[in-house]
């Protein structure tokens, strides 16, 4: 009797591996999507489509259009004969940097202060626990 439950059982898996292969790769769904609207988890999903696509026949597109998107930079780069833009970028960026390390340098300070006051180790030690 166990036989005839493990056949069923693998059955409707190979039904859900074709459906969730499909789902990904011809109806262009996301794992997360898939995930959703079949009840397994988002690792379930990623495993099965990488492991099942040959095997149910998907020939697998999406990933290579993926990697030939080229990506888009949220700020256009100024063009390199405008000096003068340049030049007012590098001091804003030189001034963000200059903002960002006293920021740190206060973190820095503030828990050396917590430390002392509460003696409590808040920083990680280095090296490999055991």
């Amino acid at each position: 009797m166990d036989n005839e439950k493990k056949t069923r059982t693998r059955e409707i898996h190979r039904r859900f591996y074709a459906k969730v292969t499909r789902m990904y790769y011809e109806d262009r769904l996301t794992h997360r999507r898939i995930s959703q609207l079949i009840p397994v988890s988002l690792a379930t999903v990623q495993r099965w489509c990488a492991t099942f696509a040959s095997e149910n026949g998907v020939v697998i597109e999406k990933q290579v259009i993926m990697l030939t998107q080229k990506p888009k930079l949220a700020k256009p780069i100024a063009q390199p004969n405008d000096v003068k833009s340049l030049q007012e970028e590098v001091a804003r960026l030189q001034k963000a940097l200059k903002d960002e390390k006293l920021r740190a340098d206060a973190y820095d300070k503030m828990i050396d202060i917590a430390e002392t006051n509460f003696k409590i180790p808040i920083r990680k030690k280095a090296g490999a626990k055991r």
